[in-house]
């Protein structure tokens, strides 16, 4: 895709001025606030208008989410909650769990959870099997100023994507994933920094275009304790580049590099793509670039991969874009004011690089179809998708990222910038990452697909594979899953999947 596709078709369909995910995982302890500061709920904005509804009397509405910093919103408006007559109950579930559990739970039927939080790529299942309570009526329902959603005001990849199935939705955003590069853009602009590598490389530094670039950047950028960097002696090893190399979601990083090629998962038979040579390469490429990353970075997940960037130890990450939220405020970073946003590295394909970023994970909540309390659901799920929700983006102190254009209308709110020019940088950055989005697989049967590319991109990330054999291994095992699922279904569904990816601008 062009730099501008999505972005135009956001234009055509909502006037667009933007994984956690940003993903999953707990906030780091702030290096210089009380241990009191991150539960401070946000400042209630006057931008979204709601109304309180009529009590519910009293009812207790059980939520689920992985684990972190993703709940607090619940915590932040437990004042709202309690005018309306509901006490929250919140159950916290691994991030790598969340599927696993929920399953679990609706297949026994046990009636946990009234909200349940998922990431998206699991609607196919979830829905098509009948776990979720259909949301059309509520988003319908009078008066609008209590029960509306203002779906129209959610970004179209996220509102098709994450929300419907079969035509109707079951689920409403609360976190618009999308991967960028940050960089240290003090390092590339420092004039020494600038001098060595043009004369080590004979080009200018800067931010990598390729992912050729990102390993070429990243290796001028790793130093010994004792080195020099931007004129200061190191105590402490630096490294050029660190990406979430953990088990769980680490195809996605891998993903960023494939995608590029202009390849997608399946053809329109089913019979994956996932082996070709240009995905060998781009696993090949994710190899190649832990030689510039800290020896521990296969045990980094979201929370380790934020910290290194945060705590000076590297130059570059690929990272969900709440990350320059955190990094913006100087009670959670060491690098504020230090950082920049650029869009994630792409492959030169006829004299033009095209870019591919992940949208991995997300979040959406969704109403259990065996609640016992749906009114009263329904209406805690909607007041965190849309009437707190500008309010649970633009703080640091989650990892929910904007999916609404009125998140993107408002730099003023993101106050952890040192000013309403550099939110505006941040939201520009996000929006150009939006243009080059690219979808996870979404069909029943994604959480089996994912897994099993992640088990063997981690095994060609421990040496334990080549590339070609692990992703060899991963299109024999899609085949069995696609059969094991029924494959004319799959097909039909899969089918229809690109044809919504197309529409979107998402895919050619």
């Amino acid at each position: 895709m062009t730099h501008s596709r999505w972005y135009r078709v956001g234009i055509g369909l909502v006037v667009i001025a933007l994984s956690t995910t940003a993903c999953g995982g707990t906030a780091s302890p702030p290096p210089s606030a009380s241990a009191g500061a991150a539960a401070t709920a946000p400042q209630p904005l006057d931008v979204i208008k709601w109304e309180t509804p009529l009590s519910f009397g009293g009812v207790t509405v059980n939520v689920v989410g992985d684990a972190g910093h993703n709940l607090k919103p619940y915590e932040f408006w437990k004042d709202d909650f309690t005018k309306a007559g509901i006490t929250i109950k919140i159950t916290e579930v691994p991030f790598e769990g969340v599927y696993e559990k929920l399953k679990t739970e609706f297949v026994a039927g046990t009636g946990a959870f009234d909200v349940v939080t998922f990431y998206p790529a699991y609607i196919g299942d979830y829905a098509s099997n009948g776990y979720l309570e259909p949301l059309d009526g509520y988003l319908t329902k009078e008066p609008a100023a209590v029960w509306g959603a203002n779906q129209d005001d959610v970004l179209p990849p996220f509102r098709e994507l994450y929300n419907k199935w079969a035509g109707k939705t079951y689920a409403l955003t609360i976190d618009g994933d999308v991967h960028v590069m940050i960089y240290r853009k003090d390092l590339f602009e420092n004039a020494d920094e600038q001098a060595a590598y043009k004369a080590k490389f004979g080009t200018e530094l800067r931010p990598p275009e390729t992912w050729a670039d990102w390993l070429q950047v990243g290796s001028f950028f790793t130093r010994k304790k004792g080195e020099k960097l931007a004129g200061q002696t190191l105590d402490h090893d630096f490294y050029g580049s660190a990406e979430f190399a953990k088990r769980g979601f680490s195809f996605a990083w891998f993903v960023d590099r494939w995608a590029s090629s202009g390849q997608v998962y399946f053809d329109d038979q089913m019979t994956p793509q996932i082996n070709t040579p240009e995905a060998v390469a781009g696993l090949q490429n994710f190899v190649d670039s832990l030689k510039n990353a800290p020896p521990d970075v296969r045990a980094y997940g979201y929370d380790e991969l934020r910290d290194a960037l945060l705590k000076g130890n590297v130059a570059m990450v690929v990272q969900w874009t709440d990350v320059p939220k955190k990094g913006a405020d100087p009670t959670q970073s060491s690098v504020a004011g230090k950082l920049a946003v650029g869009r994630v590295p792409g492959t030169l394909i006829n004299g033009q690089v095209v870019h591919r970023a992940m949208m991995p994970v997300g979040r959406v909540v969704a109403v259990a179809a065996d609640s016992k309390n749906k009114d009263a659901a329904y209406w805690v799920a909607k007041h965190i998708a849309y009437d707190r929700s500008l309010e649970d983006v633009s703080t640091s102190l989650t990892g929910l990222d904007p999916y609404r254009t009125t998140h993107l209308e408002h730099p003023e709110a993101y106050t952890m910038f040192a000013d309403k020019a550099a939110a505006e940088t941040y939201l520009g950055g996000l929006k150009a990452a939006l243009a080059d989005g690219f979808p996870e697989i979404f069909i029943p049967g994604a959480a089996q697909y994912e897994d099993v590319l992640d088990l063997h991109v981690n095994k060609a990330l421990a040496g334990e594979e080549t590339p070609q054999q692990a992703l060899d291994t991963v299109a024999a095992e899609w085949q069995k899953i696609t059969d094991s699922l029924g494959r004319d279904k799959q097909i039909e569904l899969w089918r229809s999947a690109l044809a919504g990816y197309r529409a979107l601008g998402l895919i050619k």
